[in-house]
């Protein structure tokens, strides 16, 4: 009998994958997925074993789910261009059709080429679908031509022209999560798994058991479940959005990046499940929200167009900018111990919890580059190492963006006093002191200027003022 494979990339979930759900009406329900973990992705410089856990971990629950609806996941351990030949040649009968959703990182985009043109030579039909975003690079151009923006103001405004047109309201309810299917028994859709097909050996177990030796972290829970439980907590605060995201010691944010990374929900589901796709009745709240996974789309669309941004500065000038990378200053950083309190509160709520609040995101990454003069290359670098929701568009992006080397960047001259910055939005020091126990006798207006007699917290490693006017200078220098 006819079957279809599809093969889950970064679309870890089966409520609204479009591209399986089209794989199993094609083939009543006969239809199996696939994972191939591709060596040089294991072997990348920024490579995270926290994130791989999680990643793991979400493989694990879509396993589980696929299993209570009557399909089944192999994962691989190895590439794409080496599994599908072995696999196909172990198969008594190849499938009728292979399905994967759309990826737009450079890497991805020369993989399924390749591979769509190894499963055309081997006569089997694959077909591709959009998934993890709304509008794709080349439905949003500009006026009269197949240009894409470089600014995002401009960029905005014609996303939700795009956004508001023709079928969306159809493409973003079809991916809608429901909360009934993950209560109660499920029903049994698929009918046909792997041991009907091979005897396959699947190496998610032992993958889970040896990555775990290396995490340091609490993973946190993983899975479309999980995912959709977030979502629901966010919607009571999306209302304080606006005011509430600048506060590192409120939960005010959605928490939902580390889900949107691997797949287990998408921008169009959170969209359509917050009602965010009817402008007329948006809350201030509600549109900053919208206007932040704008900006998420845009670093995808910035790096389909121009995937050099991913080792080279967006604008070529920027290039040439002569870091002094003090290797010093750079581990202080890592390690959160600047001096700055700020600063070293958000590196160790990175070291200890793989998220940082994204307010602070901005100040630890703008004070590396122009107060440490420290390449923003290996901040990024580090982030990806450290993040639970590293995701190369929307962090290179936003490094890219601090470092003003970037599309519609922060003006070079425009640099974060992170003393001011402290004081504004962790005036308190509540989130400070959480993070940097040593300090929590203190009062919270000693944390907003240099520490200059602690036992043990550090005094500031550089003078912020004197930095400034250097930073200034080097991207003068350039002009």
């Amino acid at each position: 009998m006819d079957y279809g494979i599809h093969w889950f990339r970064r679309d870890l979930r089966v409520a609204g994958n479009e591209a399986l759900r089209h794989n199993c009406l094609k083939n009543k329900g006969r239809v199996v997925g696939i994972f191939v973990f591709d060596k040089k992705f294991l072997g990348r410089d920024d490579f995270s074993n926290n994130r791989f856990q999680f990643f793991l971990e979400t493989m694990k629950s879509l396993k589980e789910e696929l299993n209570s609806i009557g399909s089944d996941l192999l994962v691989l351990d190895v590439g794409p261009e080496e599994a599908f030949p072995k696999l196909l040649k172990k198969l008594e009968h190849k499938p009728n059709l292979i399905t994967f959703s759309r990826d737009y990182e450079p890497f991805a985009v020369k993989r399924d080429k390749a591979m769509s043109e190894f499963f055309k030579t081997h006569e089997i039909e694959t077909q591709s679908f959009r998934d993890h975003l709304i509008v794709e690079p080349w439905e949003l151009t500009k006026k009269d031509s197949d240009e894409g923006y470089q600014v995002y103001s401009p960029f905005s405004r014609r996303w939700r022209v795009v956004y508001s047109e023709g079928d969306m309201k159809n493409r973003i309810s079809s991916q809608s999560l429901s909360e009934k299917y993950y209560k109660g028994p499920k029903k049994k859709v698929f009918s046909l798994e792997w041991r009907d097909l091979t005897s396959e050996k699947d190496y998610l177990d032992s993958y889970l058991k040896e990555n775990k030796k290396s995490v340091t972290i609490d993973i946190p829970e993983a899975g479309t479940k999980a995912a959709q439980t977030s979502l629901l907590n966010f919607k009571d605060k999306i209302k304080n959005y606006k005011t509430d995201r600048d506060i590192p010691s409120i939960n005010g944010t959605s928490r939902l990046s580390h889900f949107l990374k691997n797949g287990s929900i998408t921008t169009a589901q959170i969209a359509y499940s917050l009602g965010l796709d009817s402008f007329n009745t948006l809350s201030t709240g509600e549109n900053t929200f919208l206007n932040e996974l704008i900006w998420r789309e845009f670093y995808y669309h910035i790096l389909y167009r121009k995937p050099a941004v991913e080792k080279k500065a967006f604008k070529p000038a920027y290039e040439a900018l002569k870091w002094e990378n003090n290797k010093t200053w750079f581990s202080s950083w890592c390690e959160g111990l600047t001096g700055f309190p700020i600063i070293d509160a958000g590196m160790r709520e990175l070291k200890n919890t793989g998220f940082m609040h994204n307010r602070v995101r901005m100040i630890v990454a703008s004070f590396l580059v122009k107060d440490l003069l420290v390449d923003w290359r290996l901040g990024e670098k580090h982030f990806m190492k450290e993040l639970l929701d590293g995701d190369l568009a929307p962090n290179n992006g936003g490094w890219q963006w601090a470092a003003s080397t970037g599309c519609d960047a922060q003006p070079y001259f425009r640099i974060f006093n992170p003393w001011s910055q402290s004081k504004k939005f962790d005036k308190d020091g509540v989130y400070i002191k959480k993070f940097i126990p040593e300090l929590k006798d203190l009062d919270a207006k000693r944390l907003h200027s240099p520490i200059l007699d602690h036992a043990t917290y550090p005094r500031p490693i550089v003078d912020h003022s004197v930095q400034r006017n250097l930073a200034l200078d080097l991207y003068k220098s350039l002009k």
